[in-house]
C-alpha cells in the first residue's frame, strides 16, 4: 500500500514537472530583419541585429516584456530608410541570448547593452527607443551611462507592475500550453485597444523564462536608481490611450520631471503600440530623432 502511494506521488510529481516544462516552453517569434550578430560576454551569448547605413546615427531599440526585437521589424526598416543605423539586442533568454545564470537586475540588461555598443565601437551618445519593459532598460542604461545617451524615446512607458487582472492576462498569453481561445482573449485584454484585432505574430513570439527573469529584475531593482533615467537626458514618450499595463506611466513621469519629459497621447492604441499603429509610431520616433540630429 505504501509503495503504491509513493509511486502515485512520484507520478504526480513527474506530471507536474512536465506541465511546468511545457508551460515555460518558448513560442518563437517571427525572424528579425537585418544583419545577425552573435557575441559572447563572460561565456554567455548575446544575439544582436543591425540594420541601416553603417555611418548613420545609432538608434538602439529595446523590446517589450518577454518579447523579441522582431516586434521592431517595421520601425527598424523605417529608421534605416531615413538614414539611421538600428541596433537591437535580444534580451537574456530570448532567441540566441542566454538566460541569466542568476536573478538579474535592470542594470544587468543595461550592462549587456554597454558591452554590445563597446564591441561595435559605438563611443558616441546613442538614442534609445524602449517599448514597455524596454523602457525600463533604457532608463537604467541612461541612469548608469548618462554620457552615452543623447535622448530617450519611450513607448507605453510604465515603471510599476501592471494591475493584477492585466498581469494575470499577460501570463495567460505567455503560456502556450493554455487554450488558444483563452490566450486570444487575454491578449486583447492586456495589449490591444477595444475592437482591435491582434495580429498572429502576437499570438506567438513569447519567451516565458525570459519574462520571469525580467519580472524579477523589475521587482528587485530599486526604482529610485533608474526611474528618472539620470539627471539630464531628454525624454519623449508616446503613451497609448488604452494602455492596460503601463496605464498613465508617461503622464506620471511628466509630472515628476516637467522640464525633461514630453508626452504625446496616441488615441486608439493599447500597450502593443507597435503592431497597432506602426505608421504613427514611426512618425513619432522619427520626429524625435530628426529633431535631435538638427540640434
Amino acid at each position: 500500500m505504501i509503495k503504491k502511494l509513493l509511486l502515485g506521488a512520484l507520478a504526480l510529481v513527474l506530471i507536474a514537472g512536465l506541465l511546468v516544462q511545457l508551460s515555460l516552453r518558448d513560442n518563437p517569434a517571427v525572424a528579425a530583419n537585418g544583419e545577425r550578430l552573435l557575441m559572447t560576454r563572460s561565456g554567455q551569448s548575446l544575439e544582436v541585429y543591425r540594420l541601416g547605413p553603417p555611418q548613420g546615427p545609432v538608434v538602439v531599440l529595446l523590446a517589450s516584456f518577454a518579447r523579441s526585437v522582431s516586434d521592431f521589424n517595421a520601425l527598424a526598416q523605417s529608421l534605416a530608410d531615413a538614414g539611421f543605423q538600428t541596433i537591437r539586442l535580444e534580451a537574456r533568454g530570448v532567441g540566441g541570448s542566454s538566460l541569466p545564470e542568476s536573478g538579474p537586475l535592470l542594470f544587468d540588461y543595461a550592462e549587456d547593452l554597454a558591452f554590445v555598443l563597446d564591441s561595435l565601437s559605438h563611443a558616441e551618445p546613442v538614442a534609445l527607443v524602449g517599448h514597455a519593459f524596454g523602457n525600463r532598460v533604457a532608463r537604467a542604461f541612461a541612469a548608469r551611462y548618462p554620457e552615452r545617451v543623447s535622448q530617450l524615446v519611450l513607448l507605453a512607458a510604465g515603471d510599476s507592475a501592471p494591475p493584477p487582472e492585466t498581469r494575470n492576462a499577460i501570463f495567460t498569453v505567455m503560456l502556450s500550453i493554455m487554450p488558444e481561445g483563452r490566450r486570444e482573449e487575454a491578449l486583447k485584454q492586456a495589449f490591444f485597444a477595444p475592437g482591435a484585432t491582434p495580429p498572429d505574430a502576437w499570438m506567438r513570439g513569447w519567451y516565458p523564462r525570459a519574462g520571469l527573469a525580467q519580472a524579477y529584475a523589475t521587482a528587485n531593482t530599486p526604482k529610485a536608481q533608474w526611474v528618472h533615467a539620470g539627471s539630464d537626458t531628454p525624454i519623449s514618450i508616446l503613451q497609448p490611450e488604452h494602455d492596460a499595463a503601463a496605464q498613465e506611466g508617461g503622464h506620471k513621469l511628466k509630472q515628476q520631471l516637467p522640464d525633461r519629459v514630453a508626452v504625446v497621447a496616441l488615441a486608439g492604441a493599447g500597450h502593443a503600440i507597435l503592431p497597432e499603429q506602426p505608421e504613427q509610431v514611426a512618425q513619432f520616433v522619427l520626429a524625435q530623432l530628426e529633431r535631435e540630429v538638427v540640434r
